[in-house]
């Protein structure tokens, strides 16, 4: 199985159709049944077993001769955005759209799917193809983690996303951290509400509310070291409903990124110190609330990036190396902590055009790219199966 372009050629209708049909119909996370039918039905027409979850994650499995064993990664989540591409496939659902570019990764991972299935006799390994739900929230991971556990564990994993800022048919990666780790919060402020024509018979969280989301702010030039990339980004306050009550309650919603994975705790405490302390001195409580679900720092491998160096170099495919990480995460970077094994971004955006970000209702990355996926993780998947 070593003319990967030419076997990447071969499916490229077959991903393309896939993903329009995928743009069509994207799903929130949490309400991912229908994509994860949509899959079923493929490895179905593939001949391709599969396990379903509980949180609807799908993983197939190709195996070949005894060998090595690898998990290729694809989110599958759509997001709370209303399309304003125009495109003839554009989201056939009101407030829905695929903006971050998972139907590009569900629909090479199929692709890689048809060709892995109709080449199996020739793999030397086994290869588990992961739809991950859930990922625009953090959720979905631990789960695939868990079933790929349960199957004895893989020797390791590769994935990609899409990006915008890269030209069609490059690969970037980089050694190391690749991507933060993060985490969101909420620091709840409560006080005791009254009419706002007599304010010292009432105890106002707004204030220290706000007084708490500035301080923060500043936590990581105040609190850390320089040579630590730390945000703590306080978003969204919420209080209050009329302009004569002074509420209860106050909300500060936010998240923090770092790229130490003992930072987690050393952020919360001095997030949950400042609040603390800030609310004492102004006679309310401050409760903070770590979000169940958070991503450690993305971590490649170096000797997974050496592999993908090599394995594009001899595809004859660009290749850059990443000079530093992303701020964004994403929490694939769970299955390299426990697996190991490298994450890239591949380039969406023609030469010459400007092309929009993700997350962005415009958002519309070039379906050229997909055929350099394809044979990406051919290429890549075979070179490790092989080792």
């Amino acid at each position: 199985m070593r003319d990967h372009q030419r076997l990447a050629s071969g499916v490229f209708d077959y991903v393309v159709s896939m993903r329009r049909e995928l743009h069509r119909r994207p799903c929130l996370t949490d309400d991912e049944l229908e994509t994860t039918e949509f899959i079923a039905k493929q490895m179905d027409s593939l001949g391709i077993e599969y396990h379903i979850d509980s949180k609807n994650n799908l993983i197939a499995k190709i195996a070949g001769k005894p060998g090595r064993r690898i998990a290729l990664r694809a989110d599958t989540d759509a997001l709370p955005v209303q399309e304003e591409t125009g495109l003839p496939f554009a989201s056939e659902k009101d407030g829905v759209m695929h903006a971050c570019g998972h139907d590009f990764h569900v629909a090479n991972l199929l692709g890689v799917a048809k060709v892995l299935g109709e080449n199996r006799a020739e793999l030397n390994g086994t290869v588990y193809l992961c739809f991950q739900v859930g990922e625009e929230q953090s959720k979905g991971a631990f789960e695939v983690i868990g079933y790929l556990e349960s199957e004895g564990g893989v020797d390791g994993c590769f994935g990609l996303h899409v990006n915008p800022d890269g030209e069609t048919g490059v690969i970037q990666a980089k050694r190391g951290a690749i991507m933060a780790g993060s985490s969101l919060f909420e620091i709840e402020i409560t006080g005791r509400g009254g009419h706002g024509s007599t304010p010292w018979l009432s105890v106002d969280p707004i204030k220290p509310a706000c007084e708490i989301a500035l301080k923060i702010a500043a936590l990581p030039a105040a609190n850390f070291s320089a040579f630590d990339s730390i945000t703590i980004n306080p978003c969204a306050i919420n209080s209050g409903s009329a302009g004569n009550i002074v509420p209860g309650t106050a909300f500060i919603k936010g998240n923090f990124r770092f790229f130490r994975n003992e930072l987690y705790d050393e952020i919360s405490s001095a997030i949950e110190s400042a609040a603390e302390g800030i609310a004492k001195s102004c006679g309310v409580t401050a409760k903070l609330i770590l979000s169940k679900y958070h991503s450690p720092p993305m971590l490649n491998q170096g000797e997974a990036f050496d592999r993908l160096e090599r394995v594009l170099k001899e595809q004859g495919i660009s290749f850059e190396a990443l000079p530093e990480p992303w701020m964004g995460s994403d929490n694939y970077a769970e299955y390299l902590r426990r697996f190991g094994g490298l994450y890239c971004f591949g380039g969406v955006t023609a030469k010459g055009s400007t092309g929009y970000p993700v997350h962005n209702a415009k958002f519309n990355p070039d379906e050229m790219a997909l055929a350099v996926f394809c044979e990406t993780f051919l290429a890549y998947t075979d070179a490790f199966l092989n080792e």
